[in-house]
């Protein structure tokens, strides 16, 4: 789901040509988080986003074919899709467990762009140490 914020920041790079949002090469992030989404959310409301305990921090995912290379259509949706992803547990287990993904422009903190959320895995996610889990970023248009 694009929230509000998300949408503007959109809209900006694709016909505005705005490269400050995410240059093209740069990084999008992908974080987790146990979120109901909101289309009006921003960063600051992501509160069940895991603490850097066990390692986590967000996935940089590159803006570029190399990193989102699968585009098509699934259920006359379109779709592009990331390569996979892994968040890993080290040293300690995740401090939350997680039901989603998020994509943003900023690699920690709140002062960045939510652009969207995943869909809701059937059930959470918690990593415990030692353990990891491959994702994918599904981006729906």
């Amino acid at each position: 789901m694009l929230t509000f914020e998300g949408e503007e920041a959109l809209l900006k790079m694709i016909f505005h040509g705005d490269e400050t949002i995410v240059a093209t090469g740069a990084n999008f992030y992908l974080g987790a988080c146990n979120q109901t989404p909101a289309k009006t959310d921003t960063l600051a409301n992501i509160s069940s986003e895991p603490s850097s305990q066990g390692g986590y921090a967000r996935l940089p995912l590159a803006r570029n074919i190399l990193e989102f290379p699968t585009l098509g259509q699934i259920d006359a949706e379109t779709r592009i899709l990331s390569i996979v992803a892994t968040f890993s547990a080290v040293g300690a287990d995740f401090s939350s467990p997680f039901t989603r993904l998020f994509l943003t422009n900023v690699a920690s903190g709140s002062a960045g762009i939510l652009l969207a959320y995943s869909g809701a895995y059937s059930s959470a996610i918690q990593l415990l140490n030692g353990q990891s889990k491959d994702v994918q970023y599904a981006f729906f248009t």
